[in-house]
């Protein structure tokens, strides 16, 4: 008898772990983002581990969208897409890092010129060259963030493209709509004036403010092409500017290639 009992709890917990995947759940249409934060180790004390992906996980990630037949996409491919200059890539994934941080350099960077993928960045225009100030440092260890010299190195590989994540990564939503659109303008022009090349992308910090239309209309008035959502999820292609911003895929620092694929086919990867 308790041999049965042990065999049916195994099954029920297999079952329950395997249904926690979403396998079963039809694919979806849609442009596949892909949104990850910060490349390496967590520091001690680190309350936010799931925004870290180890720099071996990330390669294997990397390399496991290329061996699928994906294209990684920038942009401006993005954008010459939206403007009907010319086609996107049968399978194209967009990767993109917010924020701004050193590790994109030292570590992603690096792994995506090996590997001969491209990817894409959020910056903090006020934080270049130093930590990520918006932590409280009690509860969240700052860590340093990329230099204007590296962005520039990154920019002008071919390997990474920037865009813009505001002045100082407020939530939008909770700021005068005034000081929101300073943050989106001001960090645009510059960005352009610091780097010499138009920033065509923005993301939401926190991705607040992407679905509050006051909001999103400053986004859209300040002149981005590409304005990006925090919400989990593939968004249609050819896409509706008018309809919305394009939503993207968090990539967790516990996600394995099953997750990858799942959030690519699926548009999220686990119940719970």
């Amino acid at each position: 008898m308790i041999k049965v009992f042990t065999a049916v709890s195994v099954f029920f917990a297999a079952a329950a772990a395997s249904a926690r995947w979403v396998w079963w759940r039809s694919t979806i249409p849609g442009l596949p983002v892909l949104v990850y934060h910060k490349i390496g180790t967590p520091p001690p004390g680190s309350k936010l581990k799931d925004l870290w992906v180890s720099s071996e996980k990330f390669r294997a990630q990397v390399a496991w969208l290329l061996s699928q037949g994906y294209t990684t996409v920038l942009f401006s491919d993005l954008l010459k897409a939206h403007k009907n200059e010319k086609e996107l890539p049968e399978k194209a994934v967009l990767i993109t890092f917010d924020d701004g941080y050193e590790n994109n350099y030292t570590q992603a960077y690096k792994i995506l010129r090996e590997l001969g993928a491209k990817g894409n960045i959020f910056i903090v225009f006020n934080t270049i060259g130093k930590a990520n100030t918006w932590h409280n440092p009690d509860t969240e260890p700052w860590v340093n963030m990329a230099s204007m010299e590296m962005l520039k190195e990154m920019q002008e590989s071919g390997v990474i493209e920037l865009g813009s994540h505001t002045m100082n990564h407020p939530n939008l939503e909770k700021i005068p709509l005034e000081d929101a659109a300073w943050e989106l303008t001001e960090s645009k022009k510059q960005l352009e004036a610091a780097l010499g090349k138009e920033m065509c992308a923005f993301a939401y910090p926190y991705g607040a403010g992407a679905y509050t239309p006051a909001v999103r209309e400053l986004a859209l008035k300040a002149g981005y092409m590409l304005d990006f959502s925090f919400k989990q999820g593939k968004t249609p292609w050819p896409w509706n500017r008018a309809a919305g911003p394009i939503d993207r895929l968090f990539i967790k620092r516990g996600d394995n290639n099953l997750d990858l694929m799942l959030h690519l086919t699926r548009g999220v990867s686990r119940l719970f």
